[in-house]
């Protein structure tokens, strides 16, 4: 290998049986990266924390740690630590024997286990709860202590297994904001496993998207949330419309007709469609605007969408309202538009309109 990752996975594959829960993975996750693997339920990221963690061996394949390929070495040999979604908290301890517990057990010397228990306990900012029992701590705080206590061992790696899958919403988001803070400040690699799209766009330097077992695309959370690679990944994050299209020109700009008949534009094609496949223009609702009739530009541009329809359903969210709008094929989109305006005369139903939209925007992907 020429360079050295924190975790690197070549083609591993886990079978269950007949089942085959990881299907020939390889990622490079670099240092001090906060890094998500994010899917539905049974996509096979846990499957995968735990091959890393060394709770499982892969069917085929490898798993490096800091360039030394892990083969199969027990977990309590890794350079990795692991957090839960049950925190598995002593109950009879205080906080501060179920953070020194590990390093006690390792015969670590009494003088450096206190020294870095108060180390820990301070940069998780609860200091003051040391003599504590976790009976006595709120939600967040058992979380911060579960931390605690992984990182007082000073992994090379930290896994943590939807930790924040317990806490109410409110706690859950203020949370996140936290663990990232925390990840910055003290540099080491964070892989976290969650099924919470908000969650690890919100936190994660990049995502890995998984789904049966194969990774469908791997980036940043910008990059996953406005070019996502292939149905599967625009479908899966956030909210995004699905029109079907026929593909009409690749080159040299890319061209498609709508179910109506209507021609638009695309600032992207995912590879493998040829001119005469059926396919799917993505384009999610917050990129999309509404103009009446009497709105239409004369002599629009190419890059411009413009496509009739009529307004079916208004959904108010505070801070935008969701426009249910028919397509002329009677396909159906959502347009969200910001409440920006007061006293703005909001849509009717049943009122005719023009869908728009940036060609920069809509991505046609495999059906």
């Amino acid at each position: 290998m020429t360079e050295t990752y924190a975790v690197e996975l070549q083609d591993v594959v886990k079978q269950f049986g007949n089942v085959v829960a990881v299907n020939h993975v390889s990622l490079q996750i670099r240092d001090g990266e906060f890094f998500s693997l994010l899917g539905p339920s049974g996509c096979g990221k846990t499957t995968t924390l735990r091959m890393i963690a060394g709770f499982e061996m892969p069917t085929s394949g490898a798993i490096y740690i800091q360039g030394d390929r892990q083969g199969y070495r027990p977990a309590n040999k890794r350079p990795v630590n692991t957090v839960f979604q049950n925190y598995a908290l002593f109950p009879h301890m205080t906080v501060a024997e179920n953070i020194a517990f590990g390093m006690e057990m390792r015969k670590t010397p009494k003088d450096e286990v206190k020294r870095r228990v108060a180390e820990v306990l301070d940069m998780v900012r609860l200091g003051q709860m040391a003599n504590r029992k976790p009976k006595q701590l709120s939600g967040g705080q058992q979380q911060r202590i579960a931390l605690a206590r992984a990182l007082v061992n000073r992994p090379e790696v930290l896994l943590l297994d939807e930790p924040l899958g317990a806490l109410d919403l409110k706690l859950r988001k203020a949370m996140q904001i936290e663990l990232k803070a925390l990840q910055e400040d003290v540099g080491i690699t964070f892989i976290y496993v969650t099924h919470d799209q908000e969650e690890a766009l919100t936190m994660s330097d990049r995502i890995a998207v998984m789904n049966n077992g194969v990774v469908h695309q791997v980036g940043d959370p910008e990059t996953i949330y406005e070019h996502p690679a292939d149905r599967f990944v625009a479908d899966f994050i956030g909210e995004t419309n699905f029109i079907p299209v026929k593909v009409v020109s690749l080159a040299p700009e890319i061209v498609v007709e709508l179910g109506s008949g209507e021609k638009v534009t695309a600032g992207w094609v995912e590879e493998g469609l040829s001119v005469g496949d059926r396919a799917v223009l993505s384009i999610r609702p917050e990129k999309m605007d509404l103009l009446e009739l009497n709105e239409k530009p004369s002599n629009p541009s190419k890059d411009t969408a413009l496509v009739n329809g009529k307004v079916t359903q208004l959904v108010y969210v505070g801070t935008d309202t969701r426009h249910t709008v028919a397509l002329g094929d009677g396909t159906e989109v959502v347009v969200r538009l910001q409440n920006i305006y007061i006293g703005e005369e909001p849509w009717e139903i049943g009122e005719d309109a023009i869908v728009t939209w940036n060609a920069a925007h809509a991505r046609i992907l495999k059906e």
